[in-house]
């Protein structure tokens, strides 16, 4: 892989390793970084030397979301695609990461919120450290592009534990996402390196052509829906973006104050 700014990239053995690295942002993504990490999984799923794909934050996040206060630059196109039928970098990401033929695991390793959520959700695995705090938080914004997570919480978790959480925008703590189904493994700060290593490196030494198409299999129908359903997402967010609720949840992100919502 190329340099991208805001990602690091390691490879031990049969395991490729992306790290999200902006710390001082709590890896806050830009539509580089996302493009980034897609293209990363993308190559390394089609890698046969390639058997386990891990993505993890450093500091203290995982990734707070998409940089609204910093800006997330220029978004990219996909090659070859008309401009009417462009769903933009989040939904390229979702897809390649369900499809790609290699276990993808989410290590959650502090916040994990907004688009970094929704990257932890498109992993066959999440596993996380005792003190990670994990959540959508987008609601208290009014922003609802949601980048298939409408689709792909309920399947975790059910309707009504999902529809709580992307409504009132709470966060749960690591024990509580485990107990929801959103977490698979859960260990503490001070075994978090061994017993991640020790994990990956499990997946990595088994039959991983099986594991593919357990994958497939497994994520059939959310591949099978997730262009509709991002199609039918955007015509719902195309009436929300510019409302007064919108403006003035990302201007009270920016001013680190409450929001003063009115409905409009």
């Amino acid at each position: 892989m190329e340099h991208v700014e805001g990602l690091s990239f390691r490879r031990e053995g049969s395991v490729a390793t992306v790290t999200l690295d902006r710390p001082e942002k709590l890896n806050a993504l830009t539509f580089k970084m996302i493009q980034g990490v897609t293209d990363f999984v993308e190559e390394s799923g089609w890698d046969p030397d390639i058997r386990a794909i891990v993505i993890t934050g450093a500091g203290r996040a995982f990734s707070s979301g998409d940089d609204i206060v910093g800006g997330m630059g220029e978004r990219p196109t996909a090659p070859r695609t008309p401009p009417h039928n462009e769903r933009g970098p989040h939904h390229r990401m979702v897809k390649t990461f369900m499809s790609t033929p290699k276990p993808v695991i989410a290590a959650i390793n502090g916040r994990c919120h907004g688009a970094g959520w929704v990257m932890a959700l498109s992993c066959d695995f999440r596993v996380a450290r005792a003190d990670a705090l994990i959540g959508d938080i987008r609601a208290g914004k009014a922003i609802f592009a949601n980048q298939g997570v409408g689709l792909l919480l309920p399947r975790l978790i059910g309707q009504s534990r999902a529809m709580d959480m992307l409504m009132t925008g709470r966060v749960i703590d690591a024990v509580e996402a485990e107990r929801f189904g959103i977490v698979v493994r859960l260990w503490q700060p001070e075994t978090w390196d061994s017993d991640l290593a020790t994990f990956v490196n499990e997946i990595a030494s088994g039959p991983t052509r099986n594991y593919a198409a357990w994958k497939l299999s497994v994520n059939r129908s959310v591949l099978l829906e997730l262009d509709g359903y991002t199609d039918y997402e955007r015509l719902l967010n195309a009436g929300l973006t510019e409302s007064e609720d919108r403006r003035e949840g990302v201007q009270a992100f920016r001013e680190k104050r409450e929001p003063r919502f009115t409905g409009r």
